[in-house]
């Protein structure tokens, strides 16, 4: 039995319920992302003792013999007369005059205030990151909550929000971390440390490290980029299980489909991405302590975007691909995240644990959901593109696909636009007997509109 007649086996039953049509809806916009460098100012230089000129060193003792010399001519040459108290003034005013040079003298080039003035400039420098860091955070959670907080989305317009044309589909969280702040800290560069002042220096270090760096943050990858994904460790099937259930809250049943093969993924039933995952324009595969003996197949099959093969180890098959050609992750017992590398294990910080009731229970929530008929995996297309329209990201993709040519339900069958819910309209010229609605169509247009090169038959 090849793989795929194996998940329709694992698959197979009822699921008939109340509907309820999940429209297309223009996204909810994020919170803006803040954009661009903080600027920190140069450090001040070190303060350094400046030569004293020799005048000054001499002055001071001249000044002095001076002034005790003229005491002793006023009290030896004074004679029997009183000394007038008018002539001590001159004395005291050398004194005085000695005294002010040798006085420490208040500049604008004081070490001290230039200090603070530069800390009061990184107290400013630091508010300013904290706000990038809590808007920078805004905008990341309302990407990628917590898994407990999904179930939120089903009835509003964040359902299924995601399409495959976007740039963050696929992108799937798998824990929290440390992350560079957005705008980072920049500042001139020191030519040598012992040219600058010290206490400056330390404390703009300080600065860099402590908010240059946001804790707790979502971690995320991308599954369109790695065809092989392994999760390894204690906690693996927590994590797999909270991404799923940020794949099928964020997407669309036609935008992602997913399988399992293995026992304890019995939730999944309840999913609309289950029902047809290889119609999906993107399918996740989950392998589960399952030997894949015998179905090696699934290896190149091309409808698959993701194999994630939870509880990996490194001597499978699967295993050994995430490792050499994928994405290896690995979880413990206290749930630490780490990443295999050539260097050794990484650590990213903690992994997200999804107890299998939270799972069950989105999945109940999601059970009646469905999309409007004939809804295809597209952007929200309002220009009329038609590589979007057939559901394709660039030319490139749509020559690689193109032949032997549509079959199928494609054949004949073209969008012409989309309607209110952002849905594809199609024109599908098949015979009726096929699907279709007839081999003739009518174009009607004025003189030089192009509808006689539309290649229908008019009758």
């Amino acid at each position: 039995m090849g793989w795929p007649q194996y998940l329709d086996q694992f698959y197979e039953g009822d699921y008939s319920m109340p509907v309820t049509t999940i429209p297309r809806a223009p996204r909810d916009p994020a919170p803006p992302l803040p954009s661009g460098s903080l600027q920190a100012e140069a450090v001040p230089d070190a303060a350094k003792p400046k030569p004293v000129p020799l005048v000054r060193l001499l002055l001071p003792v001249v000044m002095i013999v001076a002034m005790l010399g003229m005491v002793a001519l006023m009290v030896l040459g004074g004679g029997g007369r009183e000394l007038n108290p008018m002539m001590l003034m001159f004395p005291l005013m050398m004194l005085a005059s000695v005294a002010t040079m040798f006085a420490p003298q208040g500049s604008a080039d004081d070490p001290n205030e230039r200090r603070r003035t530069y800390l009061r400039h990184l107290k400013a420098l630091r508010g300013k990151a904290e706000e990038h860091a809590a808007a920078q955070r805004a905008h990341a959670v309302h990407h990628h909550p917590r898994h407990d907080q999904l179930v939120a989305w089903v009835g509003s317009n964040r359902l299924w929000e995601r399409d495959a044309q976007d740039d963050d589909a696929l992108a799937v969280r798998v824990g929290e971390g440390a992350v560079a702040l957005c705008t980072p800290i920049t500042f001139p560069d020191i030519d040598a440390p012992e040219d600058v002042d010290p206490v400056c220096t330390v404390s703009l270090r300080q600065l860099v490290h402590s908010a240059g760096q946001l804790p707790g943050m979502p971690i995320v990858i991308q599954l369109r980029a790695f065809r092989f994904l392994g999760i390894g460790g204690p906690k693996a099937r927590e994590l797999a299980r909270a991404m799923v259930m940020e794949l099928a809250a964020a997407h669309g049943p036609e935008t992602v489909g997913i399988s399992a093969l293995g026992e304890g993924w019995e939730w999944l039933k309840w999913l609309p991405h289950t029902r047809e995952p290889r119609a999906a324009r993107y399918h996740v595969l989950l392998v589960d302590s399952v030997t894949t003996t015998g179905l090696e197949d699934f290896f190149h099959d091309e409808t698959l975007t993701t194999i994630i093969d939870v509880g990996a180890r490194p001597s499978t098959a699967l295993g050994l691909r995430a490792e050499q050609e994928g994405l290896f992750l690995v979880t413990d017992v206290t749930g630490a995240l780490r990443v295999v590398t050539e260097a050794g294990d990484e650590e990213l910080g903690l992994a997200d644990a999804a107890p299998e009731a939270a799972a069950l229970h989105l999945a109940r929530q999601l059970a009646p959901c469905r999309r409007p008929e004939g809804a295809v995996s597209t952007a929200r297309v309002t220009d009329g593109d038609l590589l979007r329209l057939l559901g394709h990201r660039d030319i490139g993709e749509l020559a690689a696909r193109l032949w032997p040519g549509r079959a199928g339900r494609e054949r004949l069958n073209v969008p012409l636009g989309v309607d209110t819910d952002g849905v594809p309209v199609y024109l599908d010229i098949k015979e009726a007997a096929h699907g279709g609605a007839g081999p003739h169509g009518l174009c009607i247009g004025a003189t030089g509109s192009g509808n006689p090169e539309c290649g229908f038959g008019v009758r």
